[in-house]
């Protein structure tokens, strides 16, 4: 059982079939009339984020406080860095506070590994650069499996989920990549060739495709996530128009068409934020076969279950 979470490799499976197995408990722990729960009462979250994020700390800042702890919040704007302090002081106050764990978005690659290392809290990665996003991840597959009605981690073994979009700078997608081809998935990966980093199928464990059209064997695909074009990490330099990256690449109507006969069942994803009429139209992103609000919704349950976990960790190191 890890102390952190920094990266989906820090998991074995077995974790993951623990952290799913629990998220499905706190899923009926939110569905009650008093969503509350004492397991981490007297405990105290740290959220450090230093990048722009509303569904991610949100979603912690809920998950904490339904699990009974205190939470405190740190962002960029507003504290001490920006009046000139360096981050490691920064890191020392919070260490000093005394939080029993540490939520940290960055921009720095990386970041959350010097800052679980530093202040030897327990510490989960919400974001690092392009590099991580492992919760994420984690409640991606959580949904897949609500959806699909599964129990077990093992039933999505040998399902499809093709990731579209702007896989260069998705971390997202890493995590993805690395969780999907853990369990047994079949990942494919559609982008242009200027979205698409070269190597990236080494992440994955010989289930990964690269492609850079929708063509049949996606058209067949058990689950399709749509990933965010990133301007703000490379402006609109990889494609000559949101018109036409959206042409080739978005999720249309008449790409929903052909995935409903080629799957009926088919489920369609993103993580948010979405950028409607570029990636995905509204007439995909709103339909029945979307998942993307119960994206929302499961990332709380994930982010419960995942802060239980750790805890354990915490507690059969002490007991």
């Amino acid at each position: 059982m890890p102390k952190h979470l920094l990266s989906i490799d820090d998991l074995e499976k077995k974790d993951v079939e623990n952290i799913i197995e629990l998220s499905f408990s706190m899923l009926e722990i939110l569905s009650r009339d008093i969503k509350k729960v004492p397991t981490l009462r007297g405990k105290s979250v740290g959220l450090i984020f230093f990048e722009p994020s509303t569904r991610t700390r949100v979603s912690f800042e809920t998950a904490a406080k339904t699990l009974s702890s205190d939470t405190i919040n740190l962002s960029e704007k507003g504290s001490s860095v920006e009046k000139g302090e360096s981050l490691l002081d920064t890191i020392k106050t919070i260490t000093a506070l005394g939080v029993d764990f540490l939520v940290i978005r960055h921009r720095a690659e990386g970041f959350p590994h010097i800052l679980a290392k530093l202040s030897g809290i327990s510490t989960i990665n919400a974001g690092d650069g392009k590099n991580e996003h492992p919760t994420q991840a984690l409640l991606d597959l959580f949904t897949m499996m609500t959806r699909k009605r599964l129990r077990k981690v093992d039933d999505l073994k040998g399902a499809t989920i093709s990731i579209v979009g702007d896989i260069l700078h998705s971390r997202v997608a890493r995590s993805g990549i690395k969780l999907f081809s853990k369990i047994g998935m079949n990942v494919i990966l559609v982008s242009s060739y200027t979205t698409l980093p070269k190597g990236i199928e080494k992440l994955g464990n010989g289930n990964i495709k690269i492609k850079t059209f929708f063509d049949d064997e996606f058209l067949k695909s058990d689950f399709v996530m749509a990933l965010r074009l990133q301007k703000e990490r490379h402006g609109n330099f990889y494609f000559p128009s949101d018109k036409e990256y959206n042409e080739i690449w978005g999720l249309d109507e008449n790409i929903m068409v052909t995935l409903k006969e080629k799957n009926k069942d088919v489920v369609i994803m993103h993580p948010g934020p979405m950028n409607i009429g570029v990636e995905i139209n509204s007439e995909v992103a709103y339909s029945e076969h979307s998942a993307i609000f119960e994206q929302v919704r499961n990332g709380v349950a994930t982010r419960m279950a995942i802060l239980y976990y750790l805890f354990s960790h915490q507690t059969q190191k002490t007991g």
